[in-house]
């Protein structure tokens, strides 16, 4: 690809951004509002965090992003990044939480749509790059994979980091990977760290030998300029940690990206990871509140007894929560839920109009205290009935 046509996919991606920043942000202080402050709070002191911490992690763990403790570790370790550089947010609430809900905001893009996006474009990207494993991969062949990195390097990652670095201040290249790398490769920062100098490594190792096959092809300006960038990726990733350029993290973020198992890169220079399985299949992460309800429904079928119901109640509550902070009433939720859980799990003989009207005028005559209790059974209970025991 051409330096314009990159910048004009940058482009595109950065406003992409900009919008679905505007969006979250504006979506995440609204909810911050309908929290229950006294979730908030017992949050706050169990994990000993400010409570405006607190109130946003409860929302990315309602979200099925993190979990609390992982979103109140990250907020505070910004936190703590930023006095440590001279850069502190103010003790007071007003700051405190609207430095929250940007860190939130970051935290369920990067873990979110960032993360998911990305694992989608690797798989394209992984077939080409099995051809990086032949000793004769050929001129053209390299070309091609040298421009699909880049054009997902640059056009896709580029964006990120930049927001991410103008957002965050006196942040060095380090602190931009420990932010995206364990999104992206689902290891601990400390698996992460350790790992790094080897994964250099390998991607310098990678980028010599695509190298080494431009270098039989006869003159070209295309291809010497392509050679040129590899040198300066090459010398990029040999800098030190806090030093490299947004440029090269970016590359390094598409090389650290697992790729599919059983299909795809094989490369030895290329991190292979664990694709997500759910139900039996492989599948992108699951992105959405029923994506981990059919999950933890199929689960549900290992255990027995009591541990069963418990398991169920516990993870359908939680669906629910997430659910009605999203906006919906508990009625709807009810519904979303049968409607779903028949859909993926093909229960075309279950009556759910049925169960759903049903539930509707249950829940219309309940006490407002009791309807989530309410609500949560009447979705165990269709699972019992035609999933665990149909």
């Amino acid at each position: 690809m051409s330096d314009h046509e990159i910048e004009t996919l940058a482009a595109a991606s950065g406003q992409r951004l900009v919008r679905e920043f505007a969006d979250k942000y504006a979506n995440l202080r609204e909810r911050v509002r309908r929290l229950p402050m006294a979730e908030a709070k017992e949050t706050s002191t169990q994990l000993s965090c400010p409570l405006e911490v607190a109130q946003v992690a409860s929302l990315v763990n309602l979200d099925g992003i993190l979990s609390a403790k992982e979103a109140v570790g990250i907020i505070s370790g910004e936190l703590q990044r930023r006095a440590t550089v001279g850069e502190d947010v103010p003790n007071i609430s007003s700051n405190i939480l609207d430095f929250s809900l940007v860190e939130g905001r970051w935290i369920e893009y990067i873990y979110g749509s960032f993360a998911r996006e990305l694992e989608l474009k690797t798989r394209e990207l992984s077939n080409l790059e099995s051809a990086a494993e032949s000793e004769n991969i050929t001129v053209e062949k390299a070309l091609i994979i040298l421009n699909a990195r880049t054009k997902l390097a640059e056009g896709f990652i580029m964006p990120a980091i930049r927001a991410w670095l103008a957002e965050h201040p006196k942040s060095n290249s380090e602190d931009l990977l420990m932010a995206f790398g364990p999104a992206v490769t689902k290891w601990k920062p400390s698996t992460l760290k350790g790992k790094l100098l080897q994964l250099r490594r390998r991607n310098q190792a990678m980028f010599r030998q695509l190298r080494t096959a431009l270098t039989s092809a006869s003159e070209s300006a295309t291809v010497d300029a392509t050679m040129a960038r590899i040198d300066s990726l090459v010398d990029g990733l040999g800098a030190d940690m806090s030093r490299m350029s947004p440029n090269v993290v970016a590359h390094f973020i598409v090389h650290i990206a697992p790729r599919p198992t059983g299909r795809g890169d094989k490369s030895r220079y290329v991190e292979v990871g664990v694709s997500s399985t759910r139900g039996d299949k492989t599948e992108p992460d699951m992105a959405s509140p029923f994506d981990f309800l059919e999950r933890d429904v199929r689960l549900a079928r290992r255990r027995s007894g009591a541990d069963q119901t418990a398991y169920l109640n516990e993870h359908i509550s939680r669906v629910i929560r997430v659910l009605k902070y999203q906006g919906n009433s508990i009625s709807d939720c009810v519904e979303r839920c049968v409607l779903e859980i028949r859909e993926r799990l093909h229960l075309q003989n279950a009556p759910a109009s049925e169960i759903i009207e049903k539930a509707k005028a249950e829940l219309a005559d309940a006490p407002a205290e009791q309807r989530d209790e309410i609500a949560t059974r009447i979705v165990s209970d269709f699972i019992n009935s035609y999933v665990i025991v149909g």
